[in-house]
């Protein structure tokens, strides 16, 4: 629970700093404040519709966990969880249902890219030479902190532009009435968006408080890149084996896993000691 609220709340930190930023810039450029207001909301309308999706489930998880902790009396009306665990399900339903959100957010990101705001094919036309090159097996090891969760957000963006770019090249205008596809690839997007918070906003953090007063955060990154790399892979490959077959799907299954690799890490100790200091603090404390 800990480590998924610090990835969502990392995440929400990044887009609402950037919106922030970009009304301030828009106004400091002479718009009108309500204008201002609605170009920023506009120019980070696809984090706002990750966010919602994330941020809603994020919180079913963690209401239905809660449930969970507190036994039988979690179901009683008796305390505040069984509360809590009906009023979240709305979340996923209002402000646009959860799968809506999905299907948007990769929608305006290829429209983006065809009116030429993104340039995607370059990157996609890249990956697909890198495809058919030697793997990199490293060298020279980046001592800089979280820079292993770096490349591995790194490759993770390669995973998704890969499918995506498959997925577009192969499908076309079909592409749109392929709704699993595209929920396939949000939730890659999605789960991209919440490493690279993640890990910036750790790397922030070490930055000004040292490593030593930083460990815990440091834990939280690494065990959500480790389940987040795992996450991608598993949408990748769904949305991989609903349009490619044969030596084609062979080899991009191959490409999706090189690009979902990452260091071997013990979660259990990491997850035990962040559980040690939320039981401490008597909450959530990061």
């Amino acid at each position: 629970m800990a480590v998924r609220t610090y990835a969502l709340q990392s995440s929400c930190y990044r887009a609402s700093d950037m919106i922030d930023n970009k009304e301030k810039e828009l106004v400091a450029q002479g718009k009108a404040y309500q204008e201002a207001i609605m170009g920023a909301a506009e120019e980070y309308a696809i984090e706002c519709s990750l966010l919602k999706f994330i941020g809603s489930e994020v919180l079913d998880y963690c209401v239905d966990e809660n449930v969970q902790i507190h036994g039988g009396m979690g179901y009683s009306e008796e305390l505040s969880a069984a509360g809590a665990y009906r009023d979240a399900r709305i979340n996923r339903i209002f402000e646009g249902t959860n799968e809506i959100n999905r299907l948007l957010s990769v929608d305006m990101l290829l429209k983006r890219a065809m009116g030429g705001k993104i340039d995607m094919m370059s990157p996609a036309m890249a990956i697909q030479k890198e495809l058919m090159s030697v793997p990199d097996f490293g060298g020279d090891e980046d001592e800089t902190p979280l820079a292993a969760e770096l490349k591995a957000v790194k490759n993770a963006k390669k995973a998704i532009l890969m499918v995506a770019g498959a997925a577009v090249q192969k499908l076309m205008t079909k592409l749109k009435h392929e709704q699993e596809i595209l929920m396939n690839i949000a939730d890659m997007i999605a789960e991209v968006y919440s490493m690279e918070s993640t890990v910036l906003r750790t790397q922030k953090l070490i930055a000004t408080k040292g490593e030593a007063e930083t460990a815990l955060n440091v834990d939280l990154t690494k065990v959500f890149v480790s389940d987040a790399i795992e996450r991608v892979n598993l949408h990748g490959k769904h949305a991989l084996q609903s349009f490619a077959e044969g030596d084609e799907l062979r080899i991009m299954l191959m490409g999706l896993k090189r690009y979902t690799k990452y260091e071997t890490f013990n979660t259990k100790d990491a997850r035990r000691r962040i559980a040690a200091k939320v039981v401490e603090e008597g909450a959530y404390c990061f």
